[in-house]
């Protein structure tokens, strides 16, 4: 079996399930945040050498850690909706205690999973604009200018493009990116342990790249057919082992 996890509103994740499954990945399955919250039934077991879950959803189907064969991770955030008439204390309590949970459930999948969840991020560690500016230029990637005081003001530095790029493994989807700058995508990517990154490179006049952000859940409709083929292949590699 394999997963995608992910938000309702997230088409770029309903537009990869359609891609993979017409690629031949099956069983695969469509997991919301939603159902993960709202689970009829949770068994989840922590052991020294290995973990495992058992997860029941509203619909009916029945997820088993040991089943899972990847992962395609793409939830932002636990929904609290179903804790609204609970106290503003009480509800803040459930609500990390829930996005714990999940993050174990998908920390304890022994198959390739892209991307692994971290304890600032269930897809990734959230990161400040000013850490990816000094990850970035760790990379090899062109930083711009960063204030590091509401006391210093300047002018912002208006780009004449915008390009997004998106990593994958050791390859680069994006139109027009120099080999350098690529090279310096996937180093960013790994720096941060993530098999997938999408990153925003804003182009001067003359056409030079700098680094403009990145992102875990990239829209990931811009690498079009190639992408979906080399997520295909990432998620069907052989597995190395189980936690």
């Amino acid at each position: 079996m394999w997963l995608i996890l992910c938000d309702p509103s997230d088409h770029a994740a309903l537009w990869a399930f359609t891609g993979l499954h017409v690629r031949g990945l099956s069983p695969l399955e469509l997991v919301c945040a939603q159902e993960l919250a709202c689970a009829t039934f949770s068994a989840h077991r922590i052991g020294r050498h290995n973990s495992m879950f058992e997860i029941h959803l509203p619909d009916g189907r029945t997820l088993l850690s040991t089943e899972i064969q990847g992962v395609l991770n793409r939830l932002s955030h636990v929904p609290t909706d179903h804790l609204a008439f609970a106290s503003e204390p009480d509800a803040r309590y459930a609500a990390d205690e829930l996005t714990a949970l999940v993050l174990s459930w998908i920390a304890c999948v022994g198959a390739v999973t892209v991307n692994r969840p971290s304890p600032r991020g269930l897809a990734g560690a959230w990161r400040s604009p000013a850490e990816w500016n000094v990850l970035a230029a760790r990379s090899g990637l062109p930083v711009p200018r960063m204030p590091l005081s509401t006391l210093i003001r300047q002018a912002p530095e208006l780009p004449t493009a915008t390009r997004s790029v998106i990593v994958l493994g050791e390859f680069v989807f994006g139109d027009g990116v120099p080999t350098d700058i690529a090279r310096a995508c996937v180093r960013l990517a790994r720096s941060v342990d993530a098999d997938l990154l999408g990153l925003q490179l804003h182009l001067d006049h003359e056409l030079r790249a700098r680094f403009a952000g990145a992102t875990y859940l990239p829209d990931l409709r811009l690498g079009g057919q190639g992408l979906l083929d080399e997520l295909h292949r990432h998620l069907t590699r052989p597995r190395v082992g189980l936690l």
